[in-house]
C-alpha cells in the first residue's frame, strides 16, 4: 500500500493539504467498494517538524500525525504551496524552509522515493537542488521570479510535470490534476480515470496558458527591458526588429536579447508574439470581434496565421478560448 507523507509547512495552503487527502480517499473507496479490494489503496500522514499542530494560510490550524523525524519511510513526499503575501520575501520564506526541510527531501529522493509540489512550494525543490537540470512547473504568475532564481530548470508552462520521480503543479485547482498523477503512478491509469469521473475532474487539462496574464511581466525592475516592451506594445502593428529596438535603446541587440531573458526569460520577438496573443485573449473575451477583425487590431497579417499561433501559445483555440472566458458568456 503506496504510503503519501504531506508535509505541513508554515503557512501552506490548506485546500492543497486537504484536496490530495480526499482524492486518495477517493482512489480508496474506488479500490474497496467499486473494484471489492480487501484493502484501501493509499494510506497517509500529515508531518509537522515538531509534530505539533501549524498555522496554515487564512489563519487556519492543521493538525498533524507524526513529526517529520517519525515518518520512516514513505512513498512519497507532498509539499503544498505557502502563502507568499509580498514577492520580495519568497527568496527569504524559501531559504528558511529549505533549512528545515530540504534535508528530508534531499534524502528521500535520493533514496528512490517520490516528492510533489504545487503552486510556491515548487520553489522549495529547486532551493533543495532537486530540480536542477530537470523540468518542472509552477504558477504562472511566478514564472518569471522561478526563471531569474532557478535558471538551471527548464520551466514548463504544464499544470502538472513529472521528472524522475518529482512532481511539481500549479496553482490551486492544479492540485486535482496533481491527484490525478499520483493516482496514476502508483495504481495506473485504469485506477486513475474513475477518480477523475468521480470528481469531474478533466483529466486531459494540461497546460495553465489559457489563464496566464502577460501584465505580471512588467515586475522585474529593469528599466531597460520595460522601455523596450512599452515601445513594442505602442508599435505592435508595425513593430521594429531586435536590431532596430536595441538602436532606439541605445544598445547591442546582443545586450538587449540578454536582458530580455534574464528579466523576463523571453527574448523581445517572444514578448512581441506574447503580447499579441494577451490582446487576443482580452478581445476574444471582451468583444464581439471577429477573428479577421482581431488579427488586424494586434498585428497579423491574417486570421489563419493568428489562429495557429494562439493554439501553440494558449493552448487552446481561439472559439474554445472565446466559449471558456467570454465576459457574461453573450458569445
Amino acid at each position: 500500500m503506496p504510503e503519501v507523507a504531506i508535509l505541513l509547512l508554515e503557512n501552506c495552503q490548506p485546500s492543497a493539504v486537504f484536496t490530495v487527502i480526499e482524492a486518495l480517499c477517493v482512489a480508496n473507496f474506488i479500490a474497496t467498494t467499486i473494484n471489492r479490494n480487501s484493502d484501501p489503496a493509499f494510506s497517509w500522514r500529515r508531518a509537522s517538524l515538531d509534530g505539533r499542530p501549524v498555522r496554515a494560510m487564512c489563519g487556519v490550524s492543521l493538525s498533524a500525525d507524526c513529526s517529520a523525524t517519525e515518518l520512516g519511510k514513505p512513498d512519497l513526499l507532498f509539499a503544498p504551496a505557502i502563502d507568499i503575501p509580498e514577492p520580495h520575501t519568497i527568496t527569504r520564506t524559501i531559504q528558511r524552509l529549505e533549512s528545515q526541510w530540504g534535508g528530508l527531501l534531499r534524502r528521500h529522493h535520493e533514496k528512490d522515493g517520490y516528492v510533489a509540489a504545487n503552486c510556491s512550494a515548487t520553489f522549495l525543490l529547486a532551493e533543495a537542488g532537486l530540480l536542477n537540470g530537470k523540468q518542472a512547473t509552477t504558477s504562472w504568475w511566478l514564472a518569471g521570479m522561478f526563471r531569474r532564481q532557478y535558471p538551471e530548470v527548464e520551466l514548463l508552462p504544464d499544470l502538472v510535470v513529472k521528472d524522475t520521480r518529482i512532481f511539481s503543479a500549479a496553482a490551486y485547482s492544479a492540485v486535482l490534476n496533481l491527484a490525478l498523477e499520483i493516482i496514476s503512478e502508483f495504481l495506473g491509469p485504469q485506477s486513475m480515470l474513475p477518480c477523475a469521473r468521480v470528481m469531474l475532474i478533466d483529466a486531459n487539462r494540461t497546460q495553465q496558458l489559457p489563464y496566464a496574464d502577460l501584465a505580471m511581466q512588467i515586475e522585474h525592475g529593469d528599466a531597460l527591458v520595460l522601455q523596450g516592451q512599452t515601445l513594442l506594445l505602442k508599435h505592435v502593428r508595425n513593430p521594429p526588429d531586435v536590431a532596430g529596438l536595441a538602436a532606439r535603446l541605445h544598445v547591442t541587440s546582443r545586450t538587449l536579447e540578454r536582458r530580455f531573458k534574464k528579466a523576463i526569460g523571453q527574448t523581445p520577438l517572444e514578448y512581441l508574439q506574447s503580447s499579441r496573443i494577451e490582446n487576443t485573449k482580452r478581445l476574444l473575451a471582451t468583444t464581439h470581434l471577429s477573428l479577421e477583425q482581431i488579427a488586424d487590431r494586434v498585428g497579423y497579417g491574417n486570421p489563419g496565421s493568428l489562429r495557429r499561433v494562439f493554439v501553440r501559445e494558449a493552448g487552446v483555440s481561439p472559439s474554445t478560448y472565446r466559449r471558456s472566458f467570454a465576459v457574461g458568456r453573450r458569445v
